[in-house]
């Protein structure tokens, strides 16, 4: 596994002020040095252990340690939250006797309430909201769809990350009972079953083969699917890695979709769906070629796409007026959420232009499922993992 070097000097920092300020003020109250060591031991095996995942686990192949080094970044968070919390009212009540001459029972009442207050938000966004599954219901008119897709139902879902999952089949359950609840015509997944390694989807067949869609599943890879986050002997240890995981999700029941398109059938009309490969701004990792998976294609049909990256959408998608809608996913909307009213906001909106729900350029569209599963930290604040039922609608003729 890979940890980027921003990464590792933010966690490092995140170490260093609050236990640079707690030694200090241990120091300065002449506390035993056992105290003192006490104190900084958990500084040190946190370095120690982000130093060891920076240096040794480039080459980890082990999907499990992932899974663990996700919950240690977790734990992290939680003590080093609680001792920024801490430092942040000290220097507060130290700044306000400064001024007044006294102190206040109330920075201490507030320190303890916000502690609380950020433990139980992240208990919380750990254990219950990863397993409570938004189903969003939206509908998308589409000029020219045929009449036979009027109504037509698609239940997308995304960004699963199998290895994240530790095996627990179980979680998988409450899934597949709401989307076969949605009565599907046809269900999409838009990228990233594993994190890295095919190992990952070794057990999950008999779980995904429950899912129930009237035409079929289709899936495209995303960028996790690729086993690009980590180093590999050789080439053919890497393309081996690649053709597992290709192989598992064709044996869960979906269609892989790279590079291609079919067409999906109706009564007696057809609209063509377009599956392209992950894309990105780098040459090293862009597996996408939308000119060749349009090739041969209806050149004025609405089409349906499937694009693992939102990103895509803007420098390469929309010039094709002919894709009405593109189903993506990638963001997880970032993870991390604040709902103010009805609009919600996420840090990922730095990121991402298009980065949770459906947006209209011109009358053609654009989904982004927040996924269903997790990666980086096993958790969501504020936001849930999403089942996306898109309902089309035939839309009148623009004059």
């Amino acid at each position: 596994m890979r940890m980027y070097m921003l990464t590792l000097v933010s966690l490092l920092l995140l170490i260093a002020i609050p236990d640079t300020f707690f030694y200090l003020k241990l120091k300065r109250k002449d506390s035993h040095p056992f105290y003192i060591v006490l104190h900084l031991i958990p500084a040190l095996v946190f370095a120690g252990l982000f130093m060891y995942i920076k240096l040794g686990l480039e080459s980890m192949h082990n999907f499990r340690i992932v899974v663990a080094v996700m919950w240690l970044f977790f734990f992290f968070l939680l003590i080093y939250l609680s001792k920024l919390i801490h430092a942040f009212f000290y220097v507060l009540e130290y700044a306000f006797k400064k001024i007044t001459g006294r102190g206040s029972i109330y920075f201490y009442i507030a320190r303890i309430a916000m502690n609380v207050y950020v433990v139980a938000v992240m208990l919380i966004s750990a254990y219950i909201t990863p397993r409570n599954f938004d189903v969003t219901h939206v509908e998308v008119p589409i000029k020219g769809l045929p009449a036979a897709f009027n109504n037509y139902r698609i239940v997308q879902i995304s960004d699963i990350h199998l290895g994240s999952w530790n095996k627990k089949f179980d979680k998988l359950q409450p899934v597949i009972k709401l989307v076969n609840e949605q009565q599907p015509d046809i269900i999409i997944f838009s990228g990233d079953m594993v994190n890295n390694f095919g190992e990952e989807a070794v057990g999950w067949k008999p779980y995904f083969r429950k899912l129930k869609a009237r035409y079929g599943m289709y899936a495209v890879l995303g960028n996790h699917d690729y086993g690009d986050y980590t180093d590999w002997r050789n080439d053919s240890l890497r393309s081996e890695n690649r053709q597992s995981i290709c192989r598992s999700i064709k044996d869960f029941g979906f269609t892989l979709l790279q590079n291609e398109h079919i067409y999906l059938k109706s009564d007696s009309d057809s609209i063509t769906l377009v599956g392209l490969g992950n894309w990105s701004k780098s040459n090293l990792s862009n597996y996408s070629d939308l000119v060749k998976a349009l090739q041969n294609t209806p050149p004025k049909a609405p089409k349906i796409l499937i694009a693992h990256d939102p990103s895509q959408w803007e420098p390469e998608v929309i010039e094709h007026k002919d894709i009405a809608l593109t189903l993506s996913g990638h963001t997880h909307a970032g993870q991390l959420g604040i709902k103010f009213g009805k609009h919600l906001f996420s840090p990922a909106a730095f990121v991402f232009k298009y980065w949770s729900g459906l947006y209209n350029v011109d009358n053609q569209y654009i989904y982004v499922n927040r996924g269903i599963g997790y990666i980086g930290l096993p958790m969501y604040i504020g936001v849930r993992p999403e089942i996306t039922v898109i309902v089309l609608k035939t839309s009148p003729e623009v004059k």
